[in-house]
């Protein structure tokens, strides 16, 4: 894992809103609790997006200004372990597991501007 510590992201990371950058594309990872049925719904959202210096990223929008994101993974259960290797296993970076691209990722925070056009690009 690129800017990051491997055991920091396996521990809490991967559910903490983490936004992690390959190949072109943030992939947002978030878990949301629901207390009542004690649940956790663990998704990963997917955009365009620049990496700058493995540090931060901008994401890109369309010409006409909006962010064009897709849901790529998404599980729920009430077991964090199960969900913690289902990521794991799921094709989700386009086609590779998290395994397979883990040298590759980039741990980011945002940068300034947070957002810019594609077609300044």
């Amino acid at each position: 894992m690129i800017n990051g510590l491997l055991d920091q992201f396996l521990d809490t990371g991967w559910y903490t809103e983490a936004t992690l950058f390959y190949n072109g594309f943030i992939y947002w990872c978030e878990a949301q609790s629901d207390l009542t049925t004690n649940t956790t719904t663990f998704f990963i959202d997917k955009w365009a997006a620049e990496n700058e210096n493995n540090t931060y990223y901008h994401s890109l929008l369309e010409p006409d200004g909006t962010l064009t994101w897709k849901r790529v993974f998404e599980i729920s259960d009430t077991d964090m372990d199960r969900i913690k290797q289902r990521f794991l296993e799921a094709p989700v970076f386009e086609g590779k597991t998290f395994w397979q691209v883990e040298k590759e990722i980039a741990w980011l925070d945002e940068g300034q501007p947070i957002v810019k056009n594609k077609s300044f690009l």
